[in-house]
């Protein structure tokens, strides 16, 4: 858990606060009783925020930014039994210090690897799961985008509901059979978008209906007999012609002219996109040459246009990628089947036995043949491969929902039981999982804003006791509107909880003597105005 927060920045009358110390349970940052703005209860919870590897801190709290200036974030975890110091710093976000107990760097760390490590001590290390995608949803804060009462699972507004849901089913760890189901249905459909690639550039003939193929069929019969016929009525030895597997030279030589017409313009197509991945040389010295022979020329203008080049480039770069790949499967294809015809050219041999009448004769039928042979058996692996993708795509989504039914269901039977601890005359908060693409969140009969702020801290408080979530944030703007008695009960729970919920609330001499009570016992920070802000003063004021 986080056992204390501490910065050289964080003022009171002019002296440095004291490391700021963390408990079990609730945790308070109270305010004034006249219910000061802008002294820094949510930047606090945004700071904690901070200290476990989110960024909006120094995204969206400009003003503290601008006049602070650049701050180092002192935190303590506790992880059975024993303390580990880290630091952070605003102007070195990107970076983490595993310090001494005096907070002295002792090695720098990546984010990635330092939330990494944060995840395998709360053990959310869990299929597809990262610390931020669990704990940021639950970072209920002014200026984030965590505070919609109707879609209590995202983790920002253009969130898609897939994400979201998604999202919950890694943080419940049932994600473990979608993946394994979905990386099955993912290959299934590679597989079929490659051999549909082929045939798009024409490496394997097909046929695109049923129809088409059973006329095939009929065709490679008649074939068939033809050649065995043919093989019948030609002059002794024309049967080696299988053995010898020769056909028409000037077939094979007709289809190696036309394999290296292929290859040819493939690598001219491969080379130009090279070029076109070159990046683009600055014009300056050619610009200031310009100026010398047109001195009223707009060379800023064309700078900018220049400008603009650059940043097409870097768009273009990933499809320049993407193409690249592709033709070079392609040409390595074709040189293949270049080696291979070629090869046969070689051991064709002398065939001075055969009439080249019925050479030819023989050859074009087998091509026929060859090439409607291929054809049909393109049909059934497309066939195949797109039945398959069929069969696991809805294996998929049947998974998927089985598993979304059972997360629905046990959520709703928590958080009906939380209801009834708060308020056992109201109706619970109810999550509807339509599908994978799709939920809702409702408290049925109630639309009141106190009764769907009081839906999403049931959800939390749900979501907490059910997962391996280590905290909650919920800010003042959530709480304001909940009824005092139904906030006093929540008060309770958040109390008894084992792991750590931080909460902001001021005028707390409006609520009830034992609501009033859990605050005062809970809080952690004191902030008023006049000296008493976070960093000891306020820049809103003239």
């Amino acid at each position: 858990m986080l056992k204390s927060v501490q910065c050289d920045k964080f003022i009171e009358n002019g002296v440095i606060r004291p490391p700021i110390i963390f408990k079990r349970g609730l945790n308070t940052v109270l305010g004034d009783e006249f219910a000061s703005n802008s002294i820094g209860k949510s930047t606090f919870l945004m700071i904690l925020d901070f200290v476990y590897g989110g960024d909006d801190y120094i995204r969206r709290s400009i003003d503290v930014q601008d006049n602070i200036g650049p701050h180092t974030i002192n935190l303590t975890f506790e992880f059975e039994d024993e303390l580990h110091y880290f630091s952070r710093a605003t102007d070195h976000a990107m970076s983490i210090n595993i310090c001494n107990e005096h907070y002295e760097s002792i090695k720098v760390i990546s984010k990635d690897d330092y939330t990494k490590l944060l995840s395998i001590k709360f053990k959310l290390n869990l299929p597809g799961l990262t610390l931020r995608s669990a704990i940021s949803r639950f970072f209920r804060i002014y200026g984030r985008e965590t505070l919609d009462p109707k879609y209590p699972p995202q983790t920002a507004i253009r969130e898609p509901m897939k994400t979201s849901i998604e999202g919950l089913l890694k943080l419940f760890n049932r994600y473990k059979e979608v993946k394994r189901q979905k990386e099955i249905t993912e290959q299934a459909i590679l597989e079929e978008d490659t051999f549909k690639k082929a045939q798009k550039y024409n490496y394997l003939p097909s046929v695109t209906t049923k129809i088409k193929y059973k006329e095939n069929e009929k065709r490679i019969l008649e074939l068939e007999k033809d050649i065995e016929q043919l093989m019948k009525e030609s002059i002794e030895g024309f049967v080696d012609i299988e053995t010898l597997q020769t056909k028409s030279a000037s077939e094979l030589h007709h289809r190696l002219k036309i394999a290296k017409r292929q290859y040819i313009n493939l690598v001219n197509e491969l080379n130009f996109i090279e070029i076109d991945r070159i990046k683009r040389q600055s014009f300056q010295k050619d610009f200031e040459l310009l100026q010398q022979f047109f001195p009223e020329a707009n060379v800023k203008k064309l700078e900018d246009v220049e400008n603009f080049h650059k940043k097409l480039d870097k768009v273009l770069k990933t499809e320049f990628k993407t193409k690249t790949t592709s033709l070079q499967e392609m040409i390595d294809l074709i040189a293949k089947q270049i080696a291979h015809l070629e090869l046969k050219i070689t051991n064709i041999g002398d065939i001075t036995n055969v009439t080249h009448a019925v050479l030819n004769q023989y050859s074009e039928k087998q091509k026929e043949l060859d090439l409607l042979i291929v054809a049909n058996k393109t049909y059934i692996t497309k066939e195949t491969l797109k039945q398959s993708r069929s069969e696991l795509t809805d294996q998929l989504n049947r998974l998927v929902l089985e598993i979304i039914a059972h997360t629905e269901k046990d959520i709703n039977a928590v958080m009906k039981t939380l209801n009834e601890l708060i308020n056992e005359k109201r109706i619970a908060p109810h999550l509807t999982i339509k599908d994978a693409m799709r939920y809702s969140f409702t408290t049925p009969n109630d639309r009141g804003t106190g009764s769907q702020y009081k839906g999403l801290i049931i959800f939390d408080l749900a979501t907490l006791i059910m997962t391996n979530l280590p905290l909650l944030v919920h800010d003042s703007v959530l709480l304001k509107q909940i009824e005092d008695h139904t906030l006093g009960e929540i008060l309770k729970i958040y109390m008894e909880t084992e792991k750590q919920i931080f909460i902001s609330l001021d005028k707390q001499n409006s609520f009830s003597k034992n609501t009033q009570k859990i605050l005062q016992e809970t809080a952690v920070l004191h902030l008023y105005p006049n000296g008493g802000e976070l960093f000891g003063r306020a820049w809103n004021q003239k």
